[in-house]
């Protein structure tokens, strides 16, 4: 059986193409709800708000709650039924456009992205992510953006820890994903190119990430970011469509989604925390040179790579436990790899890859 979906129906990158909103969302509808943090909102509506009222769109701007969770997601569809909106437009990061699209899809309407950011693949994706109270709740397919605008003079001037924790979440659809198709005993043509395509993406990072994390950090826009751009929002979503649901997640995303539970994580980037989740999945599969390449590439993108960095400092802590018992629980995405994994040796190697990250920047 082939199991895909494919997201978005248009994908519009380009320096600038803010300004050109209002001709490009006018095909949608004209009251669009828009949603975006307080700092999001504080730099896209400048350049938007005079050009979709330019079109004839009369916008209304809501504040986002911070967390995708099913209370956030009421609300908005409260609001979207009160004021007669017509379209969705999320803005910024994943859990802010998440919570939009799951808006978007429950009242059948477009639903239009803006990120202001590369760390996840969220705007041109249609999988969602449901929390309450920071801790991970479920994550299933919604609705994907019938145009996905992302401007890549916003995105250079955003930190450059948003575009590095992007690459590691891009990272991972190479290395979750190949065990699993290695042991796949029959590869249908949507996985095969899904391989294809997180190959092609990691060699991209690999050879353009640093160059790009740098000219980021200078505040400027080139030919790498552009690149390292396409491969974090774009490449790594329509991996996701491609692939199916049997060739998404492995260790580093189900370690994440267990240790939610967790609350020093929260200050951590889904993209940090999935970078030292590939390096255990790699002491598990006990992969010497990919572990040695990756440690070596993601220690130059400055990466938190040890336990203590992410918040992981008492290893003794009832909730440390609790996210070990979570991650290894049954359905969790780490039983997608060919041999078992406990909580036992999940934890030797969470504590080999700390050792070694500590002894490699020592």
């Amino acid at each position: 059986m082939i199991d895909i979906f494919l997201s978005p129906r248009q994908y519009i990158q380009k320096e600038g193409i803010i300004s050109e909103a209002g001709t490009l969302f006018k095909p949608f509808g004209r009251r669009p709800l828009v949603l975006g943090d307080s700092l999001v909102l504080g730099i896209i509506r400048p350049g938007i708000e005079l050009c979709l009222r330019e079109a004839g769109l009369s916008p209304f701007w809501a504040v986002f709650a911070e967390e995708c969770s099913r209370k956030e997601i009421s609300r908005l569809t409260e609001i979207i039924a009160k004021e007669k909106l017509d379209f969705v437009i999320g803005t910024g990061g994943g859990k802010c456009i998440d919570t939009s699209r799951i808006a978007a899809g429950m009242l059948n309407l477009p639903f239009v992205t803006i990120p202001t950011s590369a760390a996840t693949c969220s705007a041109a994706s249609s999988v969602a992510v449901i929390y309450e109270n920071g801790v991970r709740q479920e994550t299933f397919s919604g609705k994907g953006p019938d145009l996905a605008l992302v401007d890549s003079g916003i995105i250079s001037r955003a930190p450059s820890r948003l575009l590095a924790a992007g690459m590691g979440d891009s990272l991972a659809k190479w290395y979750e994903t190949k065990p699993i198709f290695d042991n796949m005993k029959e590869k249908d043509s949507t996985t095969l190119a899904a391989m294809n395509l997180s190959t092609q993406i990691k060699e991209t990072i690999f050879e353009m990430g640093l160059a790009a994390k740098r000219h980021v950090e200078e505040g400027r826009n080139s030919v790498a970011v552009e690149r390292i751009l396409e491969a974090n929002i774009l490449m790594t979503g329509v991996i996701s469509g491609l692939g199916g649901a049997k060739f998404r997640t492995a260790v580093a995303h189900g370690l994440l989604y267990g240790m939610t539970v967790l609350p020093p994580i929260h200050k951590d980037l889904h993209g940090e925390v999935v970078a030292f989740g590939m390096l255990v999945q790699l002491c598990l599969e006990k992969k010497e040179n990919d572990f040695e390449e990756l440690l070596s590439f993601l220690k130059r993108l400055e990466m938190p790579l040890s336990l203590q960095s992410l918040g992981f400092t008492d290893l003794n802590d009832p909730l440390f436990k609790e996210g070990l018992r979570r991650t290894c629980a049954s359905g969790s995405s780490v039983h997608n790899m060919p041999f078992p994994i406990d909580e036992k040796n999940l934890l030797s190697a969470m504590k080999e890859t700390d050792d070694r990250v500590r002894a490699f920047r020592s």
